[in-house]
């Protein structure tokens, strides 16, 4: 049995593929600021917001890592992800082009595991691991743009707490 067959196997509860679903969201980004309109991605596999920006007119803002977890917590507090389409929300493939993505802990951790592989591995096997971590990111609805983004701030960033690679 090859040793890449079975990457995640010490994993109790393997990662799920992405079932993203995008739609915009009126949300407060602070206790006394006004709701504002976002445009977001939420997967409903891992709920949590993927990515979300403010929409104002002529600008988009990305939201940071904590703005994205405090979204969250209130989507989830709706239980939005048992019924995202009763929100307005719609299903995508893949993250739409404005999205930048973003990770949960275990995906980085998944992520670092493979990354380990590819220090690991001999010559002749590394195209095997490249293949394993595509078929991860594409997993999460990540683009071939987006895996190559992914891939470059991991080997050139650090991580930051919150589930965001540094850019």
């Amino acid at each position: 049995m090859n040793w890449l067959d079975n990457v995640s196997s010490d994993l109790d509860q393997p990662i799920a593929a992405a079932c993203l679903m995008q739609g915009h969201w009126l949300h407060a980004l602070g206790p006394f600021s006004p709701p504002v309109m976002c445009r977001i991605v939420l997967d409903v596999a891992d709920p949590r917001v993927v990515a979300a920006q403010v929409v104002t007119p002529g600008q988009m803002q990305h939201l940071d890592s904590d703005a994205l977890a405090d979204l969250s917590a209130a989507l989830l507090a709706q239980e939005v992800h048992r019924s995202p389409a009763a929100w307005g929300l719609s299903p995508c493939a893949r993250l739409p082009a404005w999205a930048r993505p973003s990770f949960s802990e275990r995906q980085i951790e998944e992520l670092e595991r493979l990354q380990g592989y590819l220090e690991e591995v001999e010559d002749d096997g590394i195209d095997d691991v490249l293949l394993l971590r595509d078929d991860f990111l594409r997993g999460l609805g990540m683009s071939d743009h987006d895996m190559h983004r992914a891939v470059r701030q991991a080997q050139g960033g650090a991580h930051r707490r919150g589930g965001r690679l540094a850019s």
